[in-house]
């Protein structure tokens, strides 16, 4: 499997269990990710849609864009764009929220390189090569 496609499928995969393990233990997650959890229940809810439903819809997007070999490029869009936005509102929140725990500077770095590596892919599916 060439590393676009395969880099489709893993961002997809991860996306959906990430979202699945956000849906069915969100205090859990929420306490690991940011040392708190929501202390209302309409709070817990909006998690699990959130952290839940919409990543396992993010990562289901990029499995079917996986599938069809000629919608790799676009999945590698998706990457890119997802995850750069999350990297830049991640910076927002640490310059204006300010104390981050590690685990903020470890998504913000997984999504540097991830995001990068999706545009780097993507430049190279032009060629034929990466896809």
């Amino acid at each position: 499997m060439k590393a676009a496609k395969f880099l489709v499928y893993a961002a997809g995969l991860f996306f959906v269990l990430y979202g699945v393990a956000f849906a069915l233990f969100p205090v859990t997650l929420s306490v690991w990710v940011t040392g708190g959890s929501p202390s209302t229940s309409s709070g817990v809810i909006d998690l699990r849609a959130t952290y839940g439903g919409m990543s396992v819809a993010v990562g289901a997007i990029l499995l079917i864009l996986g599938f069809h070999g000629e919608w790799i490029s676009l999945g590698l869009w998706a990457i890119a764009i997802v995850l750069l936005a999350m990297a830049a509102t991640r910076i927002l929140g640490i310059i204006l929220d300010g104390s981050p725990n590690l685990v903020m500077y470890i998504y913000l770095a997984a999504e540097l390189l991830f995001a990068s590596l999706a545009l780097y892919l993507r430049s190279h599916a032009q060629d034929g090569n990466a896809t």
